[in-house]
């Protein structure tokens, strides 16, 4: 009698903890985070001393404004926005802030004479994970 109503209790057990285990990954897959580089996907090309860079960004994801840098030999280099929307958005970590959607395309004010270039960005998810900041080395 003991050995029959363990077998029960431990098919019910483990069949809620199977369940729960499926349950639990469906959940994961939902609010699976991506890399950034799968989401904001940045490319770039020259013409000229002028350095051009693109982001395609995923939906339900965006970059922040202020966070984007170029620098060449640890000099800030001033750009132009080329294409893309600039949304004034209220962020739960930095307040009023604007915030870039789908494809943002910028372009170097300044002529860029050095290899050494750097960019940087950060973006976040509209389901509330942030990315730290991404530096790319390009050149």
């Amino acid at each position: 009698m003991k050995k029959t109503l363990f077998l029960i209790f431990y098919l019910l057990c483990g069949g809620h903890t199977k369940a729960d285990q499926d349950i639990s990954f469906m959940y994961l897959q939902d609010n699976e985070i991506k890399p950034a580089d799968e989401v904001f996907i940045m490319s770039y090309s020259e013409d000229g001393d002028v350095l051009k860079v693109n982001w395609s960004i995923e939906d339900g994801y965006y970059l922040y404004f202020d966070s984007i840098l170029i620098k060449e030999n640890q000099k800030i280099v001033d750009f132009d926005v080329t294409n893309g929307m600039i949304i004034d958005h209220e962020d739960e970590f930095f307040g009023e802030t604007k915030i870039i959607r789908n494809i943002l395309e910028i372009s170097s004010i300044e002529e860029i004479e050095t290899n050494l270039i750097e960019i940087a960005y950060q973006g976040c998810s509209d389901r509330g994970f942030c990315y730290p900041v991404q530096n790319k080395n390009i050149r």
